[in-house]
C-alpha cells in the first residue's frame, strides 16, 4: 500500500508537469465542450490527434 506522503508527492509533481506543458495549438473544439455540465464528456480519437492537449486546455479554461 502506499504511504500517503508518497501519494501527495506525485499528485503534486503531475500538477507541476502540467503547469510546465506548452499550452500547444488553442483547439477550436475547447469553446464547443460544456464543462460546466452534469454529464460525462468523452473525448475520443486516434493515437497522438491532440486528446491530452484538448483536455489541458480544457483544464486551464476550467480554472479562468
Amino acid at each position: 500500500m502506499l504511504r500517503k506522503e508518497v501519494l501527495e508527492e506525485a499528485v503534486r509533481a503531475q500538477q507541476e508537469a502540467l503547469r510546465r506543458t506548452e499550452e500547444g495549438v488553442p483547439r477550436t473544439e475547447a469553446d464547443e465542450i460544456d464543462i460546466d455540465t452534469s454529464f460525462a464528456n468523452v473525448i475520443s480519437g486516434i493515437r497522438r490527434c491532440g486528446k491530452s492537449t484538448l483536455l489541458n486546455q480544457l483544464m486551464k479554461k476550467a480554472k479562468n
